[in-house]
């Protein structure tokens, strides 16, 4: 790996760890503002709305560990690089949001079964309205940021997020229902955000499941049309693709007349590599198999 390279990487890995620091900051002061409102006017469903929030910095403190360990070169022990570290850190903000819901469900029905009078009043309003400004400018930010740098981590944190948009509107509509006194509003609200959550981290998840068990990431076609397009291919096949958006590994087989050199079937083959490169972002490696086209028949 040459020194540009891995410099590019070192910048990228402090552009992500940035965005993470600003956002963390920003989650822990909505989450600590939105607690402890939440526990003096006795409201659940503030205080569930900042847990969330703060399950949102938490995560952002897994994230910046794990982005400084994926931005480790390649090493002897690690010849593919670090970068499914980031990958494994989506995988533990999901299990966190997991266990944040759980917490949530378990007041919430507590909350059925012991029922308090919270109080609401313009304040609560005020910070929901701010709580709501600062997330809707998160997202963005971190959306914004994770498709320039192509960020796993960071798209993921945006989505984790934006649940925090929905949970807002849902905690505006349930502080209306209990300052006209509905009956069991707070925990019925507390219930749906939680479910929220839970649906949130079942997305992130999956898709980082999909890295982690090396699902197939781009297309056959796109990239057998590069391969054939190239002179001197008489076909290809077993073509398969893994890895994450931003460092993507293809491998193939390319069939050869019987009689291409050795000399001849390594220049095709970097040709190959250097076309699917060019014309296909994220791919980081390709392993081109030269076969002669007898062995096809």
């Amino acid at each position: 790996m040459d020194g540009g390279t891995v410099l590019t990487r070192s910048k990228r890995t402090h552009q992500i760890a940035a965005v993470l620091w600003v956002t963390l900051a920003l989650n822990w002061l909505v989450a600590l503002l939105k607690i402890g409102f939440g526990l003096a006017t006795h409201c659940m469903v503030i205080v569930a709305d900042g847990a969330h929030s703060f399950s949102d910095g938490t995560s952002n403190i897994i994230g910046l560990v794990a982005i400084h360990i994926s931005g480790h070169p390649a090493d002897d022990d690690h010849p593919y690089g670090h970068q499914k570290y980031e990958t494994l850190a989506s995988t533990l903000i999901a299990f966190l949001l997991f266990i944040v819901s759980f917490g949530i469900f378990k007041e919430s029905i507590a909350g059925f079964l012991h029922p308090k009078k919270p109080e609401v009043n313009i304040v609560s309003f005020g910070l929901m309205a701010f709580t709501l400004a600062v997330n809707l400018f998160v997202v963005s930010y971190e959306r914004r940021q994770g498709k320039l740098l192509k960020s796993d981590l960071l798209i993921s944190d945006s989505w984790h997020t934006l649940t925090d948009v929905f949970v807002t509107l849902t905690v505006f509509m349930a502080l209306f229902g209990i300052y006209w006194n509905v009956p069991h509003l707070d925990s019925i609200f507390s219930l749906l955000i939680a479910s929220v959550i839970v649906v949130t981290a079942v997305g992130i998840l999956k898709r980082s499941s999909d890295v982690l068990c090396d699902k197939a990431v781009l297309d056959v076609a796109g990239i057998e049309k590069i391969v054939r397009a190239v002179n001197g291919v008489r076909d290809c096949h077993e073509i398969r693709t893994r890895g994450r958006i931003d460092a993507v590994y293809v491998d193939l087989h390319v069939l050869v007349d019987n009689e291409m050199s050795v000399a001849d079937s390594h220049r095709l083959a970097n040709k190959i590599e250097n076309d699917i490169k060019k014309e296909t972002p994220g791919v980081h490696d390709v392993v081109v198999h030269i076969e002669p086209v007898s062995h096809e028949h």
